[in-house]
């Protein structure tokens, strides 16, 4: 047999493995797997008529409304699983939980009873977060007060993260600032020796 009929029986013989390998790979049984991807970082927004708010969770456990963004208000849903999410205080790593009077509180121990809600996504974009224990609605109004106008604060509108966009583009347009301060062209691109520069030293010395 020649050395290229050689050659040709090896690829066929490789082709064929390589079929059977993926042929016979059996994916991982294992549901939660499924959403161990299913990680969003939000702010969760909630108004009515009168006021906008985002839930907050300060790292005592208090539960409120924040009229701006935080980094308290920032937090993590998790879909443990499909339709139930959990939610975590990203700086104060406590979890979003509920009590049978619907009082909202953070706590550093996972219980799935207070803590895993459904989400119930809204026509207008917004959602619902349902206790399925207690079968009570997660709202920032405390139970038997009402907003006089408007609804009550249990729609929210999960937003994007963007305090660290933010900072991160302030911090670009402050070193675009720094260097068009700098004359690089000119023969004192630092600006040494300007009068409107006075050595710390100079000031002692006077």
């Amino acid at each position: 047999m020649s050395l290229c009929a050689h050659i040709s029986l090896f690829s066929c013989s490789l082709l064929g493995l390589l079929s059977l390998s993926i042929s016979s790979y059996i994916p991982d049984s294992n549901p939660l797997l499924l959403f161990n991807d299913q990680v969003r970082e939000r702010h969760l927004y909630t108004d009515n008529q009168r006021k906008e708010l985002f839930l907050e969770m300060t790292p005592d456990g208090k539960v409120t409304g924040s009229p701006a963004q935080t980094s308290h208000s920032v937090l993590e849903m998790r879909s443990v699983r499909e339709g139930e999410t959990v939610i975590k205080g990203v700086s104060s790593s406590l979890f979003l939980c509920v009590d049978s009077i619907g009082q909202l509180r953070g706590q550093s121990h996972y219980t799935e009873a207070d803590c895993t809600f459904r989400e119930l996504l809204l026509a207008d974009g917004y959602s619902r977060f349902f206790s399925s224990h207690h079968k009570l609605y997660v709202s920032l109004t405390s139970k038997g007060s009402t907003p006089q106008h408007g609804l009550p604060f249990h729609r929210f509108l999960p937003l994007r993260n963007i305090l660290v966009s933010r900072s991160m583009t302030n911090t670009a347009e402050n070193q675009q600032q720094n260097q068009q301060q700098l004359d690089l062209d000119s023969d004192n691109p630092f600006g040494r020796g300007l009068t409107g520069v006075v050595s710390p030293q100079f000031s002692r010395d006077k």
